[in-house]
Order: structure tokens, then sequence, then C-alpha cells
């Protein structure tokens, strides 16, 4: 059950940082009666942001390489292709969300990183796909 403490409580720091750390859960801070604040500790701030330590380390076990850059649409059917052939990747913006809406989906670039031991098989299927576009 959530911790819910008046504004005047946090005079007291010492208690209010050991009761965010003793419950490891965010503490809600009231003014008037009514829901002003939330203070919690840094580890569930991590967590709460980052997700627990163990899916962290589990979402990219080796080393990410980048592998290609392609327009929105050759993205779209390059990750169905990774996906069909069992690739492991992430992709990102090459502008970021707020300039990518700024200038509109013409300019934006996708880049794809794929994990070490599947390079190889990544650039073949790449190669690939590309070429036979290029005929």
């Amino acid at each position: 059950m959530p911790k819910i403490i008046p504004i005047t409580d946090l005079r007291n720091t010492t208690k209010i940082s050991e009761l965010c750390h003793e419950k490891n859960e965010p503490v809600f801070i009231t003014k008037n009666g009514y829901s002003d604040l939330v203070i919690m500790s840094a580890e569930a701030y991590e967590e709460l942001t980052e997700g627990p330590k163990a899916a962290r380390t589990a979402e990219r076990p080796e080393e990410m390489c980048y592998l290609t850059e392609q327009s929105p649409v050759w993205a779209g059917m390059l990750a169905d292709v990774l996906q069909q052939h069992g690739v492991p990747f992430f992709k990102e913006s090459s502008l970021g969300a707020g300039l990518a809406i700024k200038t509109g989906g013409l300019s934006e670039r996708i880049r794809f990183f794929v994990p070490q031991s599947c390079m190889a098989d990544a650039k073949n299927l790449v190669e690939e796909l590309f070429s036979q576009g290029t005929e």
C-alpha cells in the first residue's frame, strides 16, 4: 500500500529518506489534502526508468554493432526480414523524435544495430535485400 504523508512532514528529511529506502517505492506527499509530490529513493527511480537490473543486462547481453541506416520505408522491410531470420536487433531514429516531427518523415533515417555474433548473417541479409532493389 502506498505511503502518503503531508508536506509538513518533509521537515524530517532523515525519516523521509529512511521511509523511501525501507519501502523502495514512491512516497506520496499531500498539500492541503491534495496530491502534490512524489518522492522515491534513487534505486527505485532507476528501476522505474530503466527496468530491473536483471532485465537491463538481459536486453543487451553482448555488444551491439552498427549494421546500416535506412529510410523509414526500407527500415520497415529490413526489420521484417531480420525478424523472419531470427536476427536480434534494435533500431533508433537518427534524428530523435522531436526533430523528426519538425522536419517530417522524409528526412528521417533509421539506424539498425545487431549483436556482434549475428553481424555476418545480418550483413548478408542487408546485401541480399538491397541488391535486389537495384537490379
